[in-house]
């Protein structure tokens, strides 16, 4: 436990907006952490559910809790950014109300930062899991757990995409140095690995959940989330990118591909496995916006045949799709560490011991 007057060394973030459901979950996944020297900093933004009186309810078990009540209602990523204004610790992770950390998150993460300092991030992979927090699938983006190059991981962010808020523990002053969260939490982390090499645990070591009334599932519906991630990218190669970066102009083009394809291969897939056909169809029309010959790809055609289909399910549409073109180990992950990584073995994550092997 902290003292009032202790200087913690990590701060859990959770910024809360009417997640009773799952609030409790949360809280509870930070402190039941194998690290304890941390802060459980929980941020309402205006409820009007019962969030406030759980997380109440928590913070008498618990004198690490720090709960503050706004009933102003801010846009999330400004509330996130309440977050990081209030934060004490040297280390912050930014915790969804709706998801949960697996006990050694912490410790993990913090054993990188032991060997590596001055690193931006250190990124855990992360299970998915649903409303009653079972488990769906397991995420391992890379082969090996690894210190990747900044600019090494920008690329693959700028052509790609995996990482989430939750999956990051990082260091306190280089948020604070790129001014917190502005536009899209996807310009955050591209700023960050402008700036710093990063870590990565292919250890899944975060639960992500997803649910229908989730801010990803909202921003999907509308076709936020994707319209979005693609501007930020092409501002972050217009205006962000160092000298030494200066190269990952070139990455244009692969941008447009990658947003054309993502419309089909996550959000086609996913609303119309759910048989919402005309999302589908203005999903494959934005592809086509971002990029004309995303037509004569194997999925769009597959999409054009499947949306003739009375009904699907998602597990009879991944199906269909998997008979059709079946999966490669070059297409699907984990993938090959980037250039110039350095692999080491996460046995602390890994086994239950606190070390980490580095070659």
């Amino acid at each position: 436990m902290n003292t009032a007057d202790s200087s913690p060394l990590v701060t859990v973030a959770i910024p809360n907006y009417n997640t009773g459901n799952f609030i409790g979950e949360a809280i509870e996944s930070a402190i039941l952490q194998t690290f304890t020297n941390l802060e459980i900093l929980v941020i309402d933004n205006a409820s009007s559910d019962n969030s406030r009186q759980i997380i109440a309810d928590w913070a008498l078990r618990d004198d690490r809790i720090i709960a503050l009540n706004f009933d102003e209602h801010v846009s999330s990523l400004d509330n996130w950014n309440r977050c990081l204004k209030h934060a004490r610790g040297q280390y912050i992770v930014f915790l969804h109300a709706d998801d949960r950390l697996k006990p050694k998150f912490l410790e993990a993460a913090l054993e990188v930062f032991s060997h590596r300092p001055d690193l931006g991030y250190v990124l855990a992979e992360m299970e998915y899991i649903d409303e009653r927090g079972q488990i769906i699938s397991k995420s391992q983006f890379y082969n090996d757990s690894a210190i990747i190059p900044g600019l090494s991981e920008a690329r693959v962010n700028i052509i790609g995409w995996h990482s989430v808020a939750v999956q990051m523990l990082i260091r306190t002053e280089c948020m604070r140095s790129i001014g917190g969260y502005s536009y899209t939490d996807v310009m955050a982390v591209l700023q960050l690995n402008l700036g710093w090499d990063v870590g990565y645990l292919h250890t899944p070591l975060v639960q992500y959940r997803q649910h229908q009334k989730s801010d990803t599932s909202q921003f999907i519906k509308d076709k936020t989330m994707i319209m979005t991630i693609y501007l930020t990218k092409m501002l972050i190669l217009n205006y962000y990118l160092p000298p030494a970066g200066s190269h990952l102009k070139d990455l244009k083009r692969k941008v447009m591909e990658w947003a054309a394809k993502t419309c089909l291969k996550l959000y086609c897939m996913d609303v119309l496995g759910r048989n919402e056909k005309r999302l589908c169809e203005e999903y494959m029309a934005l592809a086509k916006g971002f990029w004309l010959e995303v037509d004569r790809t194997p999925l769009y055609r597959f999409l054009e045949k499947a949306l003739s289909e009375p009904s699907w399910t998602p597990q009879s549409l991944g199906k269909a799709w998997l008979e059709e073109q079946p999966a490669t180990a070059a297409s699907a992950p984990p993938y090959p560490l980037p250039e110039g990584s350095e692999p080491f073995v996460p046995s602390g994550a890994m086994e239950g011991k606190p070390s980490v092997a580095f070659t």
